[in-house]
């Protein structure tokens, strides 16, 4: 187990991204809730994130993004009424469901349902930052046993799941209760709303 701690100094941040290359699953801070999760393209992570929280197989991971070069690296182009207002809320609380591009179906098929990827831009410049640097999104989801609530600091994680990834950051999250993100499909000619979360689309 590897522990970092916030701010991550330059070789903290070298050795994060480091498990990261690896494919190592992790826990780390988000704009919303902690996070669990490894790089987007390794099948191996993908599938040790579910066994890790008991999470159902029939539910895909979304994924996290560095900046906008990644988002139109991995969906497909959306209408331009959609891609001012994602302007407008990332980075943020927002997840939207878009068709996945040809690279972006390459990505473990644990982060694919029909050809399409639920992506967001968190709202966290250090995060961002190791993902435009691991040069592929983070599959990620909630860092919590499946059914549980969802956790705003290292300590309050199951103890099980910490016993069972390959490294940890450790950044309380500034806010005083859990809000998740909101979840849209932009997939058809309107947006529907899949989950309410604090971001209005």
């Amino acid at each position: 187990m590897k522990a970092f701690h916030s701010p991550l100094d330059p070789g903290s941040f070298s050795a994060l991204l480091a498990c990261l290359h690896a494919e190592h699953v992790g826990l780390f801070p988000t704009d919303t809730v902690y996070g669990i999760g490894c790089r987007a393209d390794s099948e191996e992570g993908t599938n040790r994130i579910f066994e890790i929280k008991g999470r159902d197989f029939a539910k895909t991971l979304p994924i996290l993004i560095g900046d906008w070069e990644q988002f139109e690296e991995f969906a497909e182009p959306i209408g331009s009424d959609y891609m001012d207002r994602l302007r407008e809320v990332w980075p943020g609380g927002l997840t939207a469901v878009v068709r996945a591009s040809m690279k972006g179906q390459r990505l473990s098929q644990d982060c694919l349902r029909e050809g399409t990827l639920a992506i967001r831009m968190p709202d966290h410049e250090e995060l961002r930052n190791l993902i435009r640097e691991i040069g592929a999104p983070l599959a990620a989801t909630s860092a919590n046993l499946s059914g549980e609530i969802e956790h705003l600091r290292l300590s309050e994680i199951s103890k099980k799941i910490r016993s069972l990834v390959d490294w940890e950051w450790d950044e309380p999250i500034e806010q005083t209760e859990v809000q998740p993100s909101t979840v849209v499909d932009l997939t058809g000619k309107t947006p529907v709303v899949l989950r309410q979360g604090g971001v209005v689309f």
